[in-house]
């Protein structure tokens, strides 16, 4: 099983529908906080199923809750000592990498190789790094390509793009820029490296 569907059906079988929607919406973007209609109409899940799963993750302490005015806003809390965990399989499996990934598959024919490398599942990370190897594409397609993620992310995408050919050789020849990204954390989204 190749790694995107792999990713995908973990996800699904770990988590219901709901709670998939509000884990992804919450530990995808941890230092932003939701109201509760905003998150109903973000989820695309009923009122009463969002309802019971706020209460659920907020009584586990997965949740911080703070009343702002009329409204109650929930955020995760970075202090539940399962927080760093929860992240990573959300990120892993759905979050932004997910985002990016749907992005590309249009393009999947054409691309041999794309990750996300470097600090980019930061929240505080303004921009997501992602390495495509496409004898087939060009840049400009590329960046067509990720405009609705990053819209979606309300971040940029900073792809750096290469030929199976080039990237062979750069590797081959020790490029230093290129050991530096392949050394950083990364997730593959499409492919196989190495």
């Amino acid at each position: 099983m190749g790694m995107i569907a792999q990713g995908k059906d973990l996800w699904n079988a770990l988590f219901t529908r709901t709670q998939r929607q509000l884990l992804s919406l919450f530990f995808g973007y941890p230092d932003r906080s939701y109201y509760a209609n905003e998150i109903v109409r973000k989820a695309g899940v009923g009122t009463g199923s969002v309802q019971r799963e706020l209460a659920k993750l907020a009584g586990a302490g997965l949740l911080t809750v703070k009343r702002v005015g009329n409204q109650v806003h929930y955020r995760a809390n970075r202090e539940s000592p399962i927080f760093p965990e929860l992240r990573g399989i959300v990120i892993k499996t759905y979050g932004i990498t997910e985002q990016v990934r749907s992005a590309l598959l249009a393009l999947q024919g054409e691309i041999s190789l794309a990750l996300v490398y470097g600090s980019a599942m930061a929240a505080d990370d303004p921009a997501i790094n992602l390495l495509l190897i496409s004898d087939d594409l060009r840049y400009t397609d590329v960046v067509a390509g990720l405009t609705g993620a990053e819209n979606a992310l309300g971040r940029n995408i900073q792809p750096l793009l290469f030929t199976r050919e080039e990237f062979d050789r750069l590797c081959e020849s020790g490029n230093a820029d290129l050991a530096e990204i392949l050394d950083q954390p990364k997730v593959l989204l499409m492919g196989t490296l190495g």
